[in-house]
């Protein structure tokens, strides 16, 4: 039989490949994103309470008494049991903790996480506040954790810090009754809603720092100087992951995505001869020269890549990042007509071709998550192919050319929220042909949401702050963040992450983990009762 014979750019290539890559390197390194399928197949789950939900992972159910746990399913190496050697981590997510809506923001326990022996587990009667981290002892469990803490245990708890009592960010290693620093300026509530955490870990000086952004676009650090290979019970290899326990109340812990990465400890230890070295320096040199050449040559016949984001509508517009800095005067605070979580609202001013201003409204995202990103997406594709005079109008939108810079521009709406007229500042109270006209302009939007297409569109948070009213009264519905569509041949979002306002949300959505139309219809029947009563919704205590 006759072989072809190879190049010798071939030999080169797999010369300098086979003797350069390090074998079976301890460096890890990865990036998820949960509201991908795949991406979530990739995790290791604790039991039956941790589970793949739609947009994100729960680690928990959201009832009492329920702990859960995930992990990467390979050993992350922390040290060489042969040089001593030590690696480094750095790790981000992006998670979301739900209240259970009770008026002092009472929260019920927490999430973590954690670097454990491997393989991982869950503790046994690790509930509460014990956060699936540790089991309820003093012994040395071979774990670090870094806790997000939404209950103060009062005495005669003696594992929670003396000199605090509310929520706190802290760094526990061993067992729970071991927190070696932790915050001490969080007010009770601060933890819930998105947020963002980093986690860095440096060899060389045992120093962990934790960064957390909070909802309301905040950031508090804590950091401690611990030696994870002086951890008892915890070994070179380990699990990472998160763990998260509810206690006699209950909340939503959601993780939205991770990214985490490591050095290799073993590489300082590998020894190559000095003539392999020369040679295959003199090898990278010409194979490298080869690379570039090409890659130029393919790079100068390639057409110039899109734009960050091409979103073609029929009813709305892209605006340059310019035209909307002149609308509001640099975004200035005497524009300003509020605030939200994820950003704020300033009121501009866009001249048109006849150079008449037209009002709108830019909302201006600052708090920009993963599922921010997506939320900013989903509005744009979906309220920009809509047009109802109950719904409010999206004129267009600006992605800046990055992520820093993402704005949605909607018609302005002069008359406030419903919410301020319910509740707020107005200095008058609704007639009741008012409220009438309002609550026949919100049936008639939810219903061209539910009909109006061939798939229904579910709008997920329908509450009076999120209905905007004219000067005639006339109701618009907007905030279209958590807005889907349901997918053709079916009748529900499944496995969705529960999302929205806990006192407005159908049980049902928590129960069967998914929204139908029907979850929009019982959102606007509590917001029906509240027009009429003018009594916020309330959520009992421990619900």
């Amino acid at each position: 039989m006759a072989y072809r014979r190879a190049s010798p750019f071939l030999l080169l290539a797999t010369a300098h490949l086979c003797l350069m890559s390090p074998h079976n390197t301890a460096a890890v390194s990865f990036s998820y994103n949960f509201s991908k399928a795949s991406d979530q197949e990739k995790l290791w789950y604790a039991n039956g309470n941790s589970s793949a939900a739609g947009d994100g992972i729960s680690i928990t159910k959201v009832n009492k008494w329920s702990t859960g746990r995930v992990a990467y399913k390979e050993a992350v190496r922390l040290w060489d049991d042969r040089t001593g050697e030590r690696a480094s981590f750095h790790t981000s997510f992006s998670f979301a903790i739900g209240r259970s809506g009770s008026g002092d923001n009472t929260g019920a326990d927490g999430m973590a996480f954690f670097v454990g022996p491997f393989t991982p587990s869950l503790p046994q009667d690790s509930d509460g506040a014990f956060l699936g981290l540790f089991a309820k002892n003093k012994l040395a469990q071979g774990t670090v954790g870094v806790e997000f803490d939404t209950f103060w245990n009062a005495a005669p708890a003696d594992w929670e810090p003396n000199d605090i009592t509310t929520d706190h960010v802290g760094i526990e290693v061993g067992n729970i009754w071991n927190i070696i620093n932790y915050t001490k300026d969080l007010a009770n509530g601060s933890l819930s809603g998105p947020m963002e955490a980093n986690i860095a870990y440096d060899a060389g000086s045992k120093l962990m720092v934790v960064t957390l952004r909070l909802a309301n676009g905040s950031s508090v650090s804590v950091q401690a100087t611990l030696d994870l290979k002086a951890v008892a019970g915890l070994g070179p290899d380990a699990a990472v992951g998160f763990s998260a326990a509810t206690g006699n109340l209950f909340e939503s812990h959601q993780l939205l995505s991770w990214s985490f990465s490591s050095t290799d400890p073993s590489s300082s230890s590998t020894k190559i001869q000095l003539w392999v070295i020369l040679v295959l320096s003199a090898a990278s040199a010409l194979l490298a020269g080869l690379v570039v050449a090409m890659t130029c040559f393919i790079m100068m016949r390639r057409k110039r890549p899109p734009p960050p984001m091409e979103i073609e509508l029929p009813v709305a517009r892209k605006f340059s990042y310019h035209e909307l800095t002149l609308a509001t005067d640099s975004f200035s605070q005497d524009r300003k007509l509020g605030a939200g979580t994820f950003g704020a609202v300033y009121r501009g001013d866009l001249r048109d071709r006849r150079r008449v201003d037209a009002p709108v409204a830019v909302k201006k995202l600052t708090l920009l998550l993963e599922q921010t990103r997506r939320n900013y997406v989903t509005e744009i594709m979906i309220l920009g192919q809509l047009k109802h005079r109950n719904l409010v109008k999206l004129v267009g939108w600006c992605d800046g050319g990055g992520d820093d810079k993402l704005l949605l521009v909607y018609e302005l709406v002069t008359n406030g929220s419903l919410d301020d007229h319910l509740h707020g500042s107005s200095e008058r109270l609704l007639t009741w042909p008012e409220r009438y006209k309002i609550v026949l302009g919100i049936g008639s939007a939810i219903e061209y949401l539910h009909t109006g297409d061939k798939d229904a569109i579910l709008h997920r948070d329908i509450k009076p702050s999120n209905v905007m009213l004219d000067d005639a009264f006339e109701a618009k519905l907007g905030d279209f963040g958590l807005v889907r569509q349901v997918q053709p041949g079916q009748g529900s979002l499944r496995g969705t992450a529960m999302v929205g306002s806990w006192e407005y949300m159908d049980p049902k959505c928590i129960t069967t983990d998914s929204a139908t139309t029907a979850s929009d219809m019982y959102s606007f029947g509590v917001l029906l009762l509240e027009i009429a009563t003018g009594k916020r919704p309330r959520v009992p205590r421990g619900r």
